[in-house]
């Protein structure tokens, strides 16, 4: 019997290794790597590892720790903050998603309930894949990246009703009014629970054990909330993982949030691992070859009608149609929740794998497709016929302040590093030319009275109206590597090229953007680094030729390696 478990579970975690590696590579999400383990070692696969009870109940904890920090996640001062973006556009974005589908499938036959919760599930998109994807980009903080993740949250926190109507239907049987009632009664009445009673009572229980100093007391502390509360919710009627997010919601607004989210990171990740892994243990891919039409169809139905209605959505909320068509890319994807929802109606029998295994195999596939569809969301401008347009005005304007330049320094990006390489520049008397693409840092250089033009610095016209064939040198002061290969790219098609300075977050990225061929490459933490290690020396009785001349010895051996 121990045998049998060690192995498995050695299975287990080298096929996920490999997997999870692979996908890596290939910039491919984690999920999708679990997905697959699941499907090669789950009983339509080579059946090494069967559905064991023992499976089933670390992906159940999975379920709860994942929904215990999507709780934590949340912040109702930063909901209130974006609500235009959270409540009025993810509100429509999931009612007018969920509504369509389902009265698509019910219009077909299927019955109520099954059709809710799959248009429910389509309508949500992956809040993981999408952020990594345009935080790598650069594109958070830009209107339809601030679009997007507003609907991605109002998406999580709707994942909550969906998951007590598929509870309610899984044990009534039938749509049962007065059950649900119950359900959601239930459900918000331990949400005002929550508030009134356990957020004090929690709270209590934290400082306490907070001034033990011990890590292991808090660690225990963190999960017996979570756990206790999840039990605590189910012996009232709801799922476990409802009172989880109850749980995670009530400490999310407290002072140790950040440190729960670091401690308890590990068992999630891997918990939450085995949990996909159960799911991809439930896809039969015998419906390939079996349905092939209608997998495609639900994979048109998430990259044109899902895309079609979030782009409508940000049209409503009053964005820019470029905008608006970009999110449509980006949240045009299936999501964990969808997962999670159509994993739970199929055990439950809710919803029939007839219907339930396309949809989920549709889901899998666009979420191991996102992030190459969101890294080219900017072609949903050039569909529209107004990015050349647009990019033909900001050119005018920035080639009027490029005019008079010769041998200026062209900095693309002026933020928090940007405005002190401007600032220096100012106080050396070199001329120079900001490009800036985020508008908030945009407007904080121009307050300070920087140099500094509204413009995508990629952008191959806009280097040329800054005017990069007269230029000296170009200086990036971002490390997004996809931005900062097109912009070296362009400056090496130039006969008489300027030299290139690239600023990197940290040394782990120097050899990547060294193979890229510019002048040189520094590192944020390195330039850091040595400047703290000069005081140093400073204050230990060296001179300031003595530090000087260690720190450039320093400085030069750790660039050549």
């Amino acid at each position: 019997m121990v045998e049998d478990l060690l192995a498995r579970t050695l299975i287990l975690v080298a096929a996920s290794g490999l997997a999870v590696g692979v996908l890596a590579a290939l910039r491919m999400p984690a999920v999708t790597g679990y997905l697959l383990v699941g499907v090669a070692l789950g009983p339509y696969g080579f059946d090494l590892i069967n559905s064991a009870e023992e499976t089933h109940f670390l992906a159940e904890l999975g379920l709860i720790f994942l929904m215990f920090m999507v709780g934590l996640e949340f912040s109702i001062p930063a909901i209130l903050g974006a609500r235009r973006d959270v409540l009025v556009a993810g509100s429509i974005q999931v009612a007018v998603t969920s509504a369509l589908v389902a009265s698509g499938l019910v219009l077909t036959g299927v019955q109520m309930q099954p059709a809710i919760i799959v248009g429910g599930a389509i309508a949500m998109s992956s809040t993981a894949v999408t952020l990594k994807q345009l935080a790598e980009q650069g594109e958070i903080t830009s209107r339809h990246g601030r679009l997007a993740l507003g609907i991605l949250l109002f998406q999580d926190l709707a994942t909550l009703p969906l998951l007590v109507l598929a509870d309610a239907w899984s044990r009534a049987g039938e749509l049962a009014p007065v059950a649900i009632v119950k359900q959601m009664a239930v459900a918000a009445a331990a949400l005002v629970a929550a508030a009134i009673i356990a957020r004090p009572l929690i709270q209590w229980g934290f400082s306490r054990v907070l001034k033990t100093h011990s890590s292991d007391l808090f660690l225990l502390w963190v999960l017996m909330t979570a756990l206790g509360t999840a039990y605590a919710l189910n012996l009232a009627g709801l799922a476990p993982p409802i009172g989880a997010f109850v749980a995670g919601l009530v400490i999310g607004e407290s002072d140790f949030r950040h440190r729960i989210e670091e401690d308890i990171r590990p068992f999630r990740d891997v918990l939450v691992g085995l949990f996909f892994i159960s799911v991809g243990m439930s896809i039969d891919p015998a419906i390939v070859a079996l349905a092939p039409g209608t997998i495609i169809l639900w994979v048109l139905v998430f990259f044109l009608i899902k895309a079609v209605l979030v782009f409508l959505t940000g049209l409503v909320v009053g964005a820019h149609r470029n905008a608006s068509a970009r999110t449509a890319v980006i949240l045009a994807h299936g999501g964990e929740f969808g997962l999670l929802l159509i994993t739970l109606a199929l055990q439950s029998g809710l919803v029939l794998p007839d219907l339930g295994q396309p949809v989920l195999i549709a889901l899998a596939l666009t979420m191991g497709l996102a992030p190459l569809v969101i890294q080219r969301n900017h072609w949903a401008e050039w569909s529209l016929g107004h990015r050349d347009r647009r990019i033909a005005a900001t050119e005018v304007s920035i080639r009027a302040e490029s005019d008079r330049l010769h041998d200026h320094v062209i900095l693309c990006g002026c933020g928090r590093v940007g405005r002190l390489v401007a600032t220096v520049l100012e106080t050396a008397d070199i001329a120079y030319l900001a490009i800036e693409l985020d508008l908030v840092r945009f407007r904080a250089a121009r307050r300070q009275g920087h140099e500094v033009v509204f413009g995508d610095a990629k952008h191959h016209r806009i280097l040329e109206a800054a005017g990069l064939d007269r230029a000296q040198l170009v200086i990036l002061t971002f490390d997004h590597l996809h931005a900062v290969e097109r912009i070296l790219h362009q400056i090496k098609k130039l006969d008489a090229a300027p030299a290139s300075l690239v600023s990197t977050a940290d040394d782990l990225d120097m050899t990547r953007f060294s193979q890229l061929d510019p002048t040189a490459v520094f590192p944020e933490n390195l330039a850091a680094g040595l400047s703290l290690a000069d005081q140093a020396l400073l204050l230990c009785g060296k001179t300031q030729e003595e530090a000087a001349s260690i720190v450039g010895a320093v400085r030069a051996k750790l660039i050549q390696n």
